[in-house]
């Protein structure tokens, strides 16, 4: 490969800038979530209010091991990879270092890395519960940010597909040991003090580790400790400015609209949304019938929420508790999440205290209890259940303006556990049903998820993604994985597409930001399987994005630009409803309205 053209190289620098600052915000943001879930952490720490800045500077050790991982050596790297560990200095000491001091600090950052372990950098994503569903962005993003440093010089070696292939290997070696998706959230929460404990010491070296301060010390290496004559001393090279988390000066109206922003931009549950628009609608009403003294009309506000996994109830859910914050309705709009083992002790008169704890924690905000069901068995020779059921309820009533419950699970069976039990079912005032993610929106969300990472999907991409979402949702049961689904689909694609890489000598732009259709990889699916399913044509139904007109098109069309014949405008076909064309029983000469003489079957 030859060299990259000085814009190519600049726009390396420029995605490479871009990647660690959307890593500073997935820990920060990641850092903020921790810090609304857990309730005691205000009165029983007092550097809770620091944990965004911890996830902060542990996000900083992040970005120095990946930039070591593919520059192992002061003696290996590049010009232009030299470049790039300006940008990263730039980033962790808020200065620029040029000249031989950039030489020296690159030396050193490269050194310092050598300290610190993946499994320390990326454990509160495994952890710690509420960033469990985070795990495939942060590993998207180390890996995006490896192939740039890789292939900023035009040129990728054996050894460079080497260092991928153990950062891969080592990532994945974190994955097995955590199993992030698979460990009982219980046990996270459980853990989530010492995790938290941890993370303050963590951030507490990696702050010392990362800092000019730690540069200017000895080092193994030459280190950025001495200067050229023409350098100034690096002492004089300040680092960022930290403070403690910032306060929320956010409005109420600011913070409504982020909240039903963060709504909007879920794909599909247009039922749901419609709900919480009326409800939000309704308390908007009430507050302002209070102001003018009028009577109000309290509902509960306790909800169950009932659906298959992966269907968006937890992220509903934190959403919900953001809309009571900024409403007033609760005073901190923070979301506690539990499930039986959280609720219900080993032994006889344990399990009121330890609900009540739980129940404690979520004070002023919305406790979600998933798999709610299991708290009721049919037999009712479950005591211990029964004694959780009680305190919930009546903590459900003595403080309805401080708690909002949320019961979460399968359909059928929250049917029955509320129905079994009046209590509950005078309580729980709202009851949401969340249905399974059809193809075309299992594809949207695989979309999105690419999209945030820079990844293109070329057309049979697309067609692979259609036609495998499309057979596991006939084929769907009541384990059907929803959204998880399209998240783990892509995170096995990402994997494919740098295997593949990582056998070729010679990698451009274009390799690094597209999914082609062999590295589709479709949870759960054969890849034998997934071919047979593309070979055969199919048709699906678009709606044009000016006037909504709906019409069917070969699938080998999506992604590429076509007319409207109603409004006469040209739009993307990026996604459709799959069609299943029947042929008419004879003598039938009826149209279904798009003039193609077949009956349209849509996979709903």
């Amino acid at each position: 490969m030859s060299r990259l053209s000085d814009d190519q190289i600049i726009e390396s620098i420029r995605l490479y800038r871009e990647a660690i600052q959307e890593t500073k915000a997935l820990y920060v943001e990641s850092g903020q979530r921790v810090r609304g879930s857990y309730a005691w952490l205000d009165g029983e720490d007092a550097d809770a209010a620091a944990i965004a800045q911890q996830m902060d500077d542990l996000h900083q050790g992040l970005l120095m091991k990946v930039f070591a991982a593919v520059v192992p050596t002061t003696d290996s790297r590049t010009i232009e990879q030299r470049q790039l560990g300006r940008v990263l200095l730039e980033h962790l000491w808020g200065k620029s270092v040029m000249g031989h001091q950039l030489h020296e600090a690159v030396d050193w950052l490269i050194s310092a890395a050598a300290d610190f372990q993946w499994q320390d950098l990326v454990r509160p994503f495994a952890e710690l519960a509420p960033l469990r569903d985070r795990w495939g962005e942060l590993e998207t993003l180390v890996m995006r940010m490896a192939n740039l440093l890789v292939s900023v010089d035009g040129e990728t070696s054996e050894s460079d597909n080497a260092n991928l292939a153990t950062m891969r290997a080592q990532m994945k070696e974190v994955v097995g040991e955590y199993e992030p998706e698979e460990r009982n959230s219980q046990a996270d929460t459980d853990a989530a003090r010492d995790a938290l404990v941890w993370l303050r010491e963590e951030a507490a070296r990696l702050r010392g580790g990362a800092s000019v301060t730690a540069a200017e010390k000895p080092t193994p290496t030459a280190g950025p400790g001495g200067t050229s004559p023409t350098s100034p001393p690096l002492s004089d090279v300040k680092p960022a400015s930290k403070s403690a988390e910032p306060v929320d000066e956010r409005t109420p109206e600011q913070r409504l609209a982020e909240a039903r922003a963060k709504l909007d931009q879920l794909i599909g549950l247009d039922a749901i949304k419609d709900q919480i628009q009326t409800l939000t609608n309704f308390l908007k009403m009430e507050s302002q019938r209070e102001k003018e003294g009028l009577p109000m009309t309290r509902p509960s506000l306790h909800m169950a929420f009932v659906g298959n996994p992966g269907t968006g109830k937890t992220t509903v859910a934190r959403i919900i508790a953001d809309i009571y914050g900024a409403l007033g309705i609760l005073e901190k709009g923070h979301l506690v999440e539990t499930d039986r083992s959280g609720l219900v002790a080993e032994y006889a008169g344990q399990t009121g205290p330890k609900t009540n704890a739980k129940i404690d924690e979520a004070l002023d905000g919305v406790l979600f209890i998933d798999e709610a069901y299991t708290l009721i068995d049919e037999d009712g020779q479950d005591q211990y259940g029964r004694e959780a059921v009680q305190t919930l309820l009546k903590r459900m009533e003595d403080q309805r303006d401080r708690l909002v419950v949320i019961l979460a699970g399968y359909p059928v069976e929250m049917r029955k556990m509320i129905r079994s039990n009046p209590g509950l079912s005078s309580r729980v005032g709202t009851t949401m049903h969340f249905d399974d993610y059809p193809p075309e929106a299992l594809c949207r969300i695989f979309e999105l998820i690419a999209r945030k990472s820079k990844y293109a999907l070329p057309t049979e991409s697309r067609r692979r993604l259609l036609r495998g979402f499309t057979y596991l949702y006939i084929a769907r049961d009541r384990h059907f994985g929803n959204g998880r689904t399209s998240r783990n689909s892509f995170e096995r694609s990402v994997r494919r597409l740098a295997n593949r890489l990582a056998t070729l000598t010679e990698v451009d732009r274009k390799l690094l930001t597209t999914l082609e259709p062999e590295d589709i990889e479709v949870a759960d699916l054969t890849q034998g399987h997934l071919a047979a399913l593309v070979a055969e044509p199919g048709n699906v139904r678009v709606h044009c994005k000016h006037c909504d007109q709906a019409v069917v098109i070969d699938d080998k069309q999506l992604a590429t630009e076509i007319k409207c014949e109603a409004c006469k405008e040209m739009y993307e076909a990026d996604w459709g409803e799959p069609v299943l064309e029947l042929p008419k029983p004879a003598g039938d000469t009826s149209s279904d309205g798009d003039g193609d003489g077949a009956k349209d079957v849509i996979v709903k």
